[in-house]
């Protein structure tokens, strides 16, 4: 991300000086201790990021605005420009972050806030309106800044300002359960980019025969049966020469002569068996995670991080479930071709993606959470208000849970091999290592044991030689 890459070595060396230098003096000032400040120093990066892309986008429809009102093909050509170059403009360094810790440092001192170094005599006191308290060093520090180099970015730093005041305040900041990173991350992820960016959940299977929850309708007791008529209706109508009747309109394959015929057939539905036991494997896991999603709501606080995290993950796999419903079909479904298959796997990628994103760092939060269960009885001694069972049977269900998600996060990594939607970027360089050692698993888990074809099934075909044959024929009756 922006917020942690750096130009050189001297930039992040400045900015984590600058960042030590603040959190020694905040840490142990109204609860922020370590935990809580790391947790905020992982929320601040995602919440400057985005009310920055917020002041941006607001820049750019004012610049548009601008454009539509002005008839000078000169000034055109300057905002044009202009709106170019913010939208090529890019931002690095943990300094938007920082400027918001600055901010709390401010307001949290009892003594005036001197912005600008070597001028100890400009400071700034700190005025309190009623619970709320402004300094306006922070925004001097933010001008004297772009004044002495022109480079940073003068919008990131002000939205580190903007989220240092929210925070204080308690204005538009998410409180701390929510900005723990195993929520917010996989939230921002699911809400912002596949909800309100990309609309690409709820996943709305594409064919009639698939309702909105991910089964097919039809008669639930057979299951394999809807699988079966549903992909038969996207095969192409085959008359069989010999009966004059549809061969593939339900007859049974004995009653079908041409060899060929019978051969397509028992593809099809060794396809139909392979598919349907990828399907009964989604849905198992789905609904371990729903177990293990509901019970979460009894063992701990419903409000807290574990609960909010573990229900985001089982509305990534169900949504995933559901795609790859969709792309099973239309993959089995001859009449489909690529324009059509290749959007719902993108679809698909972007989803089972979210999905392992958030089960790494889930499944990492509740590996802390386990460990804190069993070694630092003191501290869940005095949370243990928050839960409804025991110690022992709440670290047992942690456990559980933690393996179950485990599961899932293979399972998720073998879709997106098989899609070829494993992805690049960022991703591609964080996740690496868990892709590729949790394919492994999943290759053991999903692949069949059954061959998809039979060696020398179908109808045959002369190859050559048909003249040779013909006179060792003629020779042999002589």
């Amino acid at each position: 991300t922006g917020a942690t890459a750096h130009f050189e070595p001297l930039h992040i060396g400045f900015n984590m000086m600058s960042l030590h230098s603040l959190g020694r003096e905040l840490e142990g000032v109204n609860g922020f201790n370590s935990i809580v400040f790391l947790v905020y120093n992982i929320a601040m990066v995602v919440m400057t990021t985005a009310v920055m892309m917020g002041m941006v986008y607001g820049r750019l429809r004012y610049i548009q605005y601008k454009l539509s009102q002005t008839a000078s093909p000169q000034l055109q050509q300057e905002l044009e420009g202009r709106q170019q170059r913010l939208r090529e403009s890019s931002a690095v360094g943990f300094s938007a972050v920082l400027f918001a810790w600055m901010v709390i440092t401010t307001l949290e001192r009892n003594q005036p806030t001197c912005p600008i170094p070597f001028l100890n005599d400009v400071c700034f006191s700190t005025y309190s309106f009623g619970l709320l308290k402004f300094n306006i060093s922070p925004i001097v520090q933010l001008f004297f800044a772009q004044f002495i180099m022109p480079r940073v970015s003068f919008m990131g730093h002000l939205a580190g300002i903007v989220c240092g005041f929210g925070l204080h305040w308690g204005w538009g900041m998410p409180p701390l359960e929510v900005c723990s990173p195993n929520v917010l991350i996989g939230g921002v992820y699911l809400i912002g980019c596949l909800w309100w960016r990309r609309r690409v959940v709820p996943v709305r299977p594409l064919l009639e025969a698939v309702s909105t929850n991910g089964d097919w309708t039809g008669d639930d007791n057979d299951e394999q049966g809807d699988w079966r008529t549903l992909l038969m209706e996207g095969a192409p109508r085959e008359v069989d020469a010999t009966h004059g009747y549809d061969a593939e309109n339900g007859n049974d394959s004995e009653q079908v002569s041409d060899p060929f015929m019978r051969s397509k057939r028992k593809k099809k539905e060794r396809e139909l068996e392979e598919v349907g036991r990828k399907y009964k494997i989604l849905v198992s896991i789905r609904n371990l995670l729903g177990f293990v999603t509901v019970s979460s709501f009894y063992v701990f606080n419903w409000t807290g991080s574990l609960v909010i995290s573990q229900s985001i993950l089982f509305f990534y796999f169900v949504s995933g479930t559901q795609s790859s419903l969709v792309i099973w079909t239309y993959t089995h479904c001859t009449k489909c071709g690529n324009d059509i298959i290749d959007p719902e796997k993108q679809r698909a990628g972007m989803v089972w993606r979210g999905f392992l994103m958030s089960c790494v760092i889930t499944i990492a939060v509740d590996s802390m959470s386990f460990a804190a269960f069993t070694i630092a009885r003191t501290f869940v001694s005095a949370e243990a208000a928050s839960m409804r069972v025991g110690l022992l049977p709440a670290a047992l269900f942690m456990l559980l849970r933690i393996s179950i998600n485990i599961i899932g996060l293979v399972l998720s990594s073998k879709i997106l091999h098989d899609y070829g939607q494993v992805g690049g970027g960022i991703f591609g360089n964080v996740f690496s290592w868990v892709i590729s050692s949790s394919k492994l698993i999943g290759d053991g888990i999903f692949l069949s044991q059954k061959p998809l074809w039979t060696a020398f099934e179908g109808r045959g075909k002369r190859l050559g030689g048909g003249e040779l044959l013909s006179r060792a024929s003629q020779s042999r009756a002589i």
